[in-house]
């Protein structure tokens, strides 16, 4: 059985948790073949994901994990803009934070994300929440595609 391939744009300003996180996937990769892209701010993300400058050939991701307190473009501003956008509503955003605070996963999910994580302390809980991200987004839920709204027959 092929593996599957899925396009993750990991939005993380620091760069050991990136290290940490493309570790976790590239343990977890048994069925998935991950493709990780990485913004370290809010504004890479944003070029990223609506294709302007250096990034103007970069696919689109199947979906994104975004830390809560970015420079330049707060990750809240970057899921505001994500799901203002008609052609880009639906794509999934997991916020990935250290803050537990009440305040801010109500002002996630105020934003709608399709979900808050709370960053673990360490690389054990980091490989099961990976897991968890396998299981629920590529082997039980459908993501949507990539094509925009209104239009079957173009992509972004």
């Amino acid at each position: 059985m092929a593996k599957k391939r899925i396009r993750v744009l990991i939005v993380e300003d620091d760069e050991a948790t990136a290290f940490m996180i493309q570790a976790a996937f590239s343990a977890k990769g048994q069925f998935v073949d991950w493709d990780l892209c990485f913004a370290p701010d809010g504004q890479q993300a944003l070029d990223r994901i609506f294709q302007k400058g250096t990034h103007s050939d970069d696919p689109l991701p199947e979906f994104v994990i975004l830390d809560w307190n970015l420079p330049k473009v707060s990750g809240k501003e970057v899921l505001l803009q994500l799901k203002s956008h008609t052609d880009l509503r639906a794509l999934p955003v997991l916020v990935f934070s250290t803050s537990n605070a009440e305040y801010d996963v109500n002002e996630a999910y105020n934003s709608h994300a399709n979900g808050y994580i709370s960053k673990p302390s360490g690389l054990d809980e980091l490989l099961a929440i990976v897991e968890n991200i396998e299981t629920f987004w590529v082997h039980t839920a459908r993501l949507p595609s990539r094509k925009p709204a209104g239009n079957p027959n173009t992509t972004l």
